[in-house]
């Protein structure tokens, strides 16, 4: 047995068995990232943005639909119109009966700045063609639903182009962007609000690509194991 535990084979052991815990943790915090639960009981005040959407992560599954408030200051150089879109964001999921009479317009994106310096960009309405918006100025909270990157896995594809995704934002505003949107519920009486297109879970669920993760990260603790393995009896071998 001694032979296993040679000077020359204790970094191996404990590189194997710090590689294999970090793969095993990483399955863990897939599989968690997996399951997302959404009871369907009416949100009678908005949540605080911060707690749906945090900083340099994914928007979780439960937060989509959610009403919330958000605090903040308008940024003046990043205003984005969305073409061809029409008032009900509904229309354009994919298995949405499509219709002649539907009107299309521009959705009028702005980017609120948070206090952590990140941005998170607001649907502020729906206008024809030809209407104007005055600028975003100055401070102002936002009321409003929270939305997923209509690129977003798993949910049911949107037909628009270009996408609302976190990709595209960033290459309209010059700071940290916050994954999703919100699409504001306040009438500001220039534009007319636009119907989310994506509403909140009613049931618990799975995403499949987390769970493929998950097993992808259980796989490579066992791949890691084969390879200990293997070294170790290369090395036991060579010294006999």
């Amino acid at each position: 047995m001694r032979k296993y535990f040679l000077a020359n084979l204790l970094a191996i052991h404990a590189l194997a068995l710090l590689l294999i815990a970090a793969c095993l943790l990483l399955s863990h915090w897939q599989w968690e990232r997996a399951h997302y639960s959404r009871q369907a009981i009416a949100v009678s005040k908005p949540i605080a943005f911060e707690n749906l959407s945090k900083p340099r992560d994914f928007l979780p599954p439960s937060s989509v639909g959610q009403l919330t408030k958000v605090s903040g200051t308008w940024q003046q150089n990043g205003r984005i119109r969305l073409p061809n879109r029409p008032v009900d964001g509904r229309k354009l999921l994919a298995n949405a009966k499509p219709s002649t009479q539907t009107q299309l317009g521009s959705w009028v994106v702005d980017f609120l700045k948070l206090r952590d310096e990140t941005s998170v960009a607001v649907v502020r309405g729906w206008q024809s063609s030809g209407s104007r918006f005055p600028a975003a100025v100055g401070r102002a909270s936002v009321i409003g639903v929270v939305q997923s990157g209509e690129d977003a896995p798993n949910l049911e594809a949107i037909n628009a182009s270009p996408l609302v995704t976190t990709k595209f934002l960033l290459t309209h505003i010059d700071t940290d962007i916050r994954d999703g949107f919100i699409v504001e519920t306040k009438d500001n009486g220039t534009l007319v609000q636009v119907i989310p297109s994506r509403q909140a879970f009613t049931q618990d669920g799975l995403r499949t690509l987390n769970v493929f993760y998950t097993f992808n990260w259980i796989f490579f603790a066992l791949l890691i194991s084969l390879i200990w393995i293997r070294i170790v009896r290369d090395e036991v071998s060579s010294v006999n």
